[in-house]
């Protein structure tokens, strides 16, 4: 993909991390894009988790202050805690035995984006189009692009 789609976006984790590294998607340095794009605190803690040296933590600071200028990050809300919680329980019935903690975090930004009314962009699509059809069972709609 040489550009994101139009309207609103937000970025899973892996797609902040291959761009840190300088492994793709230079449209990211854009003020067109950062304009339009979400950050949740889900996808900021994660990248939080793999910084390995103070310098990456300070240049996350930063990235993670201009979007709170730009009121552009958002975090879940009570109810996406719980209804993650349900969807996931709903799914394990359905669909047997999950990984409960790397699906709990993916549910989580999926649901953001539902909120933010953005799609979705990421290089797990296998896993995003299982938090999209545990989304549309309760009759919510996720925008999803997939770049792998």
């Amino acid at each position: 993909m040489t550009a994101p789609p139009s309207g609103s976006l937000l970025f899973d984790t892996a797609i902040y991390i291959r761009f840190c590294r300088g492994e793709g998607y230079p449209w990211l340095e854009d003020t067109r894009v950062f304009g339009r794009t979400v950050l949740t605190a889900v996808v900021a803690a994660e990248l939080y988790a793999g910084t390995r040296t103070h310098q990456e933590k300070r240049y996350l600071d930063a990235l993670c202050q201009a979007y709170q200028a730009s009121g552009h990050f958002s975090f879940p809300r009570a109810e996406a805690w719980t209804d993650t919680g349900m969807l996931l329980s709903r799914a394990r019935k359905t669909l047997g035995q999950m990984d409960f903690v790397h699906h709990f975090r993916d549910l989580l930004i999926a649901l953001e984006a539902v909120r933010a009314d953005a799609t979705l962009i990421t290089e797990n699509a296998r896993d995003f189009e299982r938090c999209r059809t545990l989304l549309a069972s309760s009759g919510r709609k996720m925008k999803l692009q997939n770049l792998a």
